[in-house]
């Protein structure tokens, strides 16, 4: 199939000098759909693209989360996929596991008890993405003296927040062929380790001949998210008791 040149961009109708719009990042060439360039191009290269994009983000966080966090705050991010649709993605495939696993039996009958779980159960998407402003605000003030602003830190919660839901979801498939009793702690240690870990990498730079007080403030901010989100689904479960 020939590709169909153009001297102006098709979808803004500025000049293009290259390959790609300089305004839009419209290609200067397109290719007629027909179904072999959708299944090449669209489905396999776009869903298996490793270069960048969803898979390439998600490994990356895999493998070199802190680094991520620091080129994302740099900004280089044109090759990452937005990591609060990522986030939301992944919360996605732990809600459609855990559809799978049930839930678990209640050996609280109190009215309101029951009430409160049900309301988690249904808000569930906007309890965990309130993981994200509450690690910030919590590395924010801990970290003080380091130039970042809320948002700077929201990156790098929002990217402690996948890594605590892939956690989750690993326990959640292990749950699925009954070995989650026997993996959990090792989990939910992994995942505290996790964080903290992060956190050291990411500030590693700024804290060369006083490694120690990295690693403490690294635990500090933790501990100062944890109290605040009890603070949080302590005030939810108050104000859905009341109602």
């Amino acid at each position: 199939m020939s590709e169909y040149k153009k001297s102006s961009c098709i979808n803004c109708n500025t000049e293009i000098i290259g390959e790609f719009c300089h305004n839009c990042s419209q290609k200067s060439t397109t290719q007629r759909l027909d179904i072999k360039h959708f299944i090449q191009h669209d489905i396999i290269h776009g869903v298996f693209h490793f270069d960048k994009g969803l898979p390439f983000t998600l490994k990356e966080i895999i493998l070199r989360p802190a680094l991520v966090a620091q080129n994302y705050i740099q900004g280089k991010r044109v090759r990452y996929y937005n990591f609060f649709y990522l986030t939301l993605v992944i919360i996605g495939f732990t809600l459609l596991i855990q559809s799978y696993i049930g839930a678990p039996i209640l050996k609280n009958n109190n009215p309101s008890y029951v009430k409160s779980i049900n309301f988690a159960k249904e808000n569930m998407k906007y309890i965990l993405l309130s993981f994200i402003p509450f690690f910030a605000i919590s590395s924010r003030i801990v970290y003080r003296k380091v130039k970042y602003n809320i948002a700077e830190h929201s990156i790098i919660a929002s990217i402690c927040l996948i890594y605590f839901l892939l956690y989750n979801l690993l326990s959640d498939l292990l749950k699925l062929i009954g070995m989650g009793k026997i993996f959990d702690p090792f989990i939910n240690l992994l995942s505290t380790v996790t964080i903290i870990l992060i956190y050291t990498q990411v500030f590693k730079e700024f804290y060369q001949n006083r490694r120690y007080l990295n690693v403490i403030n690294a635990f500090l901010t933790l501990f100062l998210f944890t109290i605040l989100f009890i603070l949080l689904i302590s005030g939810i479960f108050l104000f859905v008791t009341m109602i």
